[in-house]
């Protein structure tokens, strides 16, 4: 049989066929039918690597000069899990025309084509890279032992170790007096910059003080100090120095100098780093993988303690539309726990659809409140892959045990949550669903007792005219006195309070103290409401009710919240229709994510968007939320929409806010909630 490329080719560039020619990598274009494959391309690459032209493979067949590398299984389990699977990534050993070997990693993937099935693979020889290890630890036993030999012959430093070796020679004090040509060649500076100067001048900020504290302690007292440094050139380029200082002693034994002498390692450095990354990283996130997490966990003090987020229902999403999908939404739900978290914690994948959050040194309470606003980001986040969208729905548990029973207590928790329908769970060491029944009818007695005692409040926080920064109104806020007199946050009631019914009556306190507020006041406010209250007949009754009393509904805003989206806008634009005829306005809460998006706005007859706080929180500093702000605000200015900035904590976002035009401001910096009082 005949294999001509050209004819494979036909109706593509030839500009793109001499690409693929000449990539470094092997690449085969494989036809997979019922009685066999045949290889209708292969770049030249791959024939001149392996000598055969693409008729003698053909001929020959893959099976005779392709075997299983180690536990690889054949060509053809390979094609069928290739077929199966959509993506393979295969390793063999290729054997030439000369009848020598080499060992071969294979990217393929299916290609549908005129209803025939190719297989595309990317072929790449991993010679060096099986050989990587050992090659290291031969290049740093090399360089040790030549190190070794120039301090053993330490009379004929000058000419053994200027050739290969960075040297230099202090006085007493460490003031440079001599510095080799290796050394002027690997920093970059004149000598004039150097002779009289400390080493201070190639000094990395990034070298601990210790180090430098311990190399002196070292040398003072007589003793040779080795280590390995990282330094700076002059033009600011790191590099790395495996270094051994050795004090010159004199006549009286007192010290009359010190030689410094230093290979460059950066290239091994780098190496290592690449291959303990890889051990230490999830190939499908970046992430820190579960072996890394483990060794953290062992390493860490005393007060370490972890968050578990699990993606609910995740392995419908496999399910349904496979795991490529799948493992695209676990990576671009790692890249927004990234960027929420930043630096402040560890993140790992361990699989499938857990992720850990390691902490080992934010207080307990700010733990817990960060992981609950990270439930709450995730919940209310939609993700579009392939023109699908899907909506988020996780679970967060935390464990503050003992370090050998971190991850069992967390697992633990999570299973409770899952029986339990909660969202959010912290693991406690008595049995964790005594615990939690213990918990919900004490929370649920402590609430009833709040509403008896008329210990459910409101806060009240201003919003500014982002120009004037005069207040224009208030946003109402539900607390909990405790019998203590301490401010409870409605993150950790409000759940409590729909699990015992109690969640419809603080609603309707809220209604009615935010009323009496603006009566005795004056003032003009938004409400919360979410769309459960909407959806749950006796509060919406209540709400019509109280303002047809109320002879100022024209200073009441009602911010609509709500973590799941809206599945019936009909339900919710007849419940707006009905408020705006007393004169009520409708702002839509945390614009920019969840339900608060474009097309979803043009269905609701709203008057005013509040962009979500993680949105403004860090304006000033991250461009990419910078333009969706701009971008949210335009589209408010042709639809006539007022638009309110949450979260403005400081100058800095105070000055992005006027930027962009932004109507209204509210955030800290220029109140917290507060009683009215």
């Amino acid at each position: 049989m005949e294999f001509e490329e050209n004819n494979f080719f036909h109706e593509r560039d030839d500009l793109f066929k001499t690409f693929l020619d000449n990539t470094h990598d092997m690449l085969f274009i494989l036809k997979i039918a019922d009685n066999g494959v045949d290889i209708v391309y292969a770049n030249d690459t791959a024939k001149n690597k392996l000598g055969y032209s693409l008729k003698e493979m053909n001929d020959l067949g893959i099976e005779n000069f392709r075997k299983p590398l180690l536990n690889s299984g054949s060509f053809s389990e390979h094609i069928e899990n290739l077929k199966s699977k959509g993506i393979e990534t295969d390793y063999a050993t290729l054997t030439c025309k000369d009848k020598t070997e080499f060992p071969i990693e294979v990217n393929a993937k299916i290609i549908h084509h005129d209803n025939v099935d190719y297989n595309v693979a990317v072929v790449r020889d991993i010679t060096d890279r099986l050989d990587y290890e050992t090659q290291l630890e031969k290049e740093i036993e090399s360089k040790t032992k030549k190190l070794n030999e120039n301090i053993h012959q330490l009379k004929s430093y000058k000419d053994a170790m200027d050739e290969n070796s960075i040297v230099t020679i202090s006085d007493p004090q460490g003031k440079i007096k001599y510095a080799n040509d290796k050394f002027y060649e690997i920093c970059g500076f004149e000598k004039d910059e150097v002779i009289g100067k400390n080493h201070n001048i190639v000094r990395h900020p990034d070298v601990p003080k210790e180090v430098f504290t311990d190399m002196w302690n070292t040398i003072q007292s007589k003793k040779i100090w080795r280590g390995k440094l990282k330094n700076l050139t002059k033009d600011g380029r790191t590099y790395v120095v495996q270094a051994v200082i050795v004090p010159v002693l004199d006549d009286n034994e007192e010290i009359s100098e010190y030689i410094a002498t230093r290979y460059e390692i950066t290239d091994i450095v780098n190496k290592q780093e690449k291959i303990e990354n890889l051990l230490i990283t999830d190939g499908l996130t970046g992430l820190y993988n579960r072996f890394h997490l483990n060794e953290t966990i062992h390493s860490a003090g005393s007060n370490a303690s972890i968050a578990l987020i699990d993606i609910n229902s995740f392995h419908e999403i496999n399910d349904f539309y496979g795991d490529e999908i799948g493992d695209k939404v676990i990576v671009k739900l790692s890249n927004i726990l990234s960027k929420r978290l930043k630096n402040n914690y560890k993140l790992f994948h361990l699989s499938g659809d857990e992720f850990i959050v390691f902490n080992d040194g934010i207080e307990r309470d700010i733990f817990i409140a960060e992981m609950i606003d990270v439930n709450n980001l995730l919940n209310t986040k939609t993700l579009t892959i392939n023109d699908k969208t899907f909506y988020l729905n996780t679970t967060v548990v935390l464990s503050f045990e003992a370090q050998d029973n971190l991850i069992p207590s967390v697992h633990l928790a999570k299973t409770f949550a899952k029986q339990n329908g909660l969202n959010f769970n912290i693991y406690t060491n008595e049995n964790p669903l005594e615990k939690e029944y213990k918990s919900n009818l004490t929370w649920s007695n402590r609430i009833k007792q709040a509403i008896n005692d008329d210990r459910i409040t409101v806060f009240f926080q201003p919003i500014v005219d982002t120009n004037t920064q005069e207040i224009i109104k208030y946003e109402s806020l539900v607390r909990m006195i405790s019998i203590d007199n301490e401010i409870i946050s409605p993150y950790f009631f409000l759940d409590k309070a729909k699990k015992s019914n109690q969640y419809n009556k603080i609603t309707q306190i809220v209604i009615d103290k935010t009323l009496d507020a603006m009566t005795k006041y004056g003032i003009k406010c938004s409400i919360n409401l979410t769309i459960e209250d909407i959806q749950n007949e006796q509060t919406k009754y209540y709400v019509y009710e109280k303002f047809e009393e109320f002879d100022r509904c024209e200073d009441i805003a009602l911010e609509l919240v709500e973590s799941e989206g809206i599945e019936n806008f009909d339900e919710v634009n007849e419940f707006i229709t009905t408020i705006k005829s007393y004169g009520c306005k409708v702002a839509i809460d945390d614009f920019g994510t969840g339900y608060s998006n474009f097309e979803y706005l043009l269905k609701l007859n709203a008057d005013t968007i509040k962009i979500d706080g993680s949105l403004i929180k860090e304006i000033d500093e991250n461009q990419d939320h910078y333009d969706i702000v701009k971008t949210i605000v335009s589209f408010a200015k042709i639809k006539n929409l007022k638009v309110v900035a949450e979260f403005v904590s400081s100058e800095s976002i105070h000055e992005k806010i006027k930027e962009l035009n932004i109507d209204y401001s509210q955030g800290y910096l220029f109140s917290e909630p507060k009683p009215m009082e």
